[in-house]
């Protein structure tokens, strides 16, 4: 057993990033701190880059659920996050283990299970937003004849992607000709709730809106579940595999109603990390929602926020003051390749 303040970053894959903002998180706090990371593959670019490094199964595996609690009860962590999607459904919808280790104690950010449920099926989550009053896309599946033509009337750009897709898997952007082609080629390689052949069930289709795309974090206290702390927003400049590429910080006033039905709804603690677009009039409208870190999270980090040095200090216990949410606006970032060793054959 250990006593040594920790947290663990579940599955960091490549955002080594945000291993290095929690180290910096626990030295600007004064605390000697460190920072676990588990992977189920250990030449994985973060694998060895925590101060410990830890294998666990992969989440499907029955293994995990017990090696992941035995390694709970080892380091006596005060905080758990993970930062991949099929993880989060593991441990907060498949099973109860993100609430056996808050029962042991530890600190695990999320949103209430419907919610996690709804994060995962762009259908579900376009209803749910509805029905709490924030701005989405009318959303239909591909199979909804009705819904399609209803959509057909009021515009002939639409925007095609996987019901149950992650990141932009699946997505096209289209015209009324071009509508029916996309639909098949998303089909095709849809992913689908019982294994069986995509169907027009698992594509959803959205007329595509007007006005820029924002990335906006929406940050919950980690010990009063609902209650807004922050809002972190920025423009997309460019994409690139699904991820923010380049983005410049702006001011986040326009964003924050929908932050704040949204975190009391979803029951919120942590950071969430939400796609809306903005015309610059009006209410901006929500199009997705990932329970996690994202990729746009750095922009505003490098702008002045500091969300783990949030995270770390409720762990801990800790009184700090509200600068962790302040960041400038009109900063311009961009993304750049790295490489490190990550093991040695033999």
């Amino acid at each position: 057993m250990s006593t040594e303040p920790t947290m663990v970053i579940g599955s960091a894959g490549r955002r080594l990033y945000l291993i290095d903002w929690f180290r910096d998180a626990f030295a600007g706090l004064g605390v000697d701190g460190r920072v676990v990371v588990t992977e189920n593959d250990p030449s994985s670019a973060a694998a060895t880059y925590g101060d410990v490094a830890r294998s666990l199964p992969r989440y499907a595996d029955p293994a995990y659920g017990p090696a992941l609690l035995d390694l709970v009860d080892e380091l006596r962590p005060g905080l758990f996050l993970s930062v991949n999607d099929y993880e989060l459904m593991h441990l907060h919808v498949d099973t109860d283990l993100a609430q056996q280790m808050r029962s042991r104690g530890v600190l695990v950010p999320g949103v209430e299970r419907a919610w996690q449920l709804g994060c995962a099926d762009k259908l579900r989550m376009a209803q749910m937003l509805e029905e709490i009053g924030v701005p989405t896309p009318p959303t239909v599946t591909a199979d909804d004849q009705e819904g399609l033509d209803a959509l057909a009337a009021v515009t002939d750009e639409f925007v095609v992607k996987h019901r149950l897709g992650s990141g932009s898997s699946g997505l096209a952007l289209v015209d009324a000709s071009g509508l029916e082609a996309a639909v098949a080629a998303a089909v095709a390689s849809a992913p689908s709730t019982e294994g069986r052949a995509g169907a027009g069930q698992d594509v959803v289709v959205q007329p595509r809106l007007a006005g820029h795309e924002h990335g906006v974090d929406i940050v919950g206290d980690l010990r009063e579940a609902g209650s807004l702390r922050a809002v972190l927003a920025r423009r997309k400049v460019r994409m690139r595999a699904g991820e923010t590429d380049k983005a410049i910080t702006v001011d986040p006033a326009p964003f924050v109603a929908n932050a704040e039905r949204i975190a009391q709804a979803a029951s919120l603690t942590g950071l969430v990390d939400v796609d809306m677009f903005f015309d610059g009039e009006g209410e901006p409208s929500v199009i997705d929602i990932n329970p996690r870190f994202g990729g746009g999270y750095p922009f505003v980090h490098l702008a002045g926020a500091d969300v783990p040095r949030f995270y770390v200090s409720r762990a801990l216990g800790l009184e700090i003051d509200e600068e962790w949410r302040d960041y400038a606006p009109d900063v311009v970032s961009a993304k750049h390749e790295s490489v490190r060793i990550t093991a040695r054959e033999g």
